[in-house]
């Protein structure tokens, strides 16, 4: 390998954005959008932390990778998506569970929001409390947290949020082995050289 001018063993400045670990919080939701055509559509709900020590994540976080730049499309990390049901989605395998979910995440809303009730205007959620749940999760070997569920406010501040359980480690057809508790999967094979 030939050497290039600039070169110098150091840390990069950019490093890594840590992960918002798992846990419940406080939050708001920042924007809604519907995603998708009738009949398979779905709510996403943008949240970001209003209390604690990691008040402003998602927000930061983006605010991160975009300044990483690169050419992937950056996307805001934070967002909750429910399925509307509708009985001619073609997408929707679980009909009744994404009814529940739907009522239960909006219920969880208006316990968190005292004097507001749900009126089919989407939008109206914007500005509204809620508490979410981060989960831990696995894809292809990598660790992460991801939003589980909406939680009430009020016990969120209490800490009588239930432990969520972990989700079984999935991996896409091309893994061929386990992955391993660093987050790699290990592949055995013979070099070219």
């Amino acid at each position: 390998m030939k050497a290039f001018d600039g070169f110098k063993s150091e840390k990069s400045s950019q490093g890594s954005f840590g992960q918002l670990p798992a846990g419940a919080y406080v939050g708001k939701i920042t924007s809604v959008k519907i995603e998708g055509a009738e009949p398979d559509q779905t709510l996403a709900i943008a949240v970001d932390v209003t209390e604690g020590e990691h008040q402003g994540y998602f927000t930061q976080r983006l605010k991160h990778d975009q300044s990483l730049g690169g050419k992937f499309e950056v996307k805001y990390k934070g967002v909750y998506r429910l399925r509307i049901p509708n009985p001619a989605n073609t997408r929707a395998m679980y009909p009744d569970s994404d009814k529940k979910r739907f009522n239960d995440a909006i219920w969880r809303i208006e316990a968190s929001n005292p004097g507001y009730h749900w009126d089919w205007n989407e939008k109206g959620l914007v500005g509204r409390l809620v508490g979410f749940s981060m989960q831990e999760d696995e894809y292809n070997g990598n660790a992460f947290t991801r939003i589980g569920r909406f939680e009430v406010v009020d016990d969120v501040r209490a800490g009588i949020i239930p432990k969520m359980k972990p989700r079984k480690p999935r991996q896409d057809a091309s893994a061929s082995a386990p992955a391993e508790p660093s987050g790699f999967t290990q592949v055995e094979t013979e070099l070219p050289f």
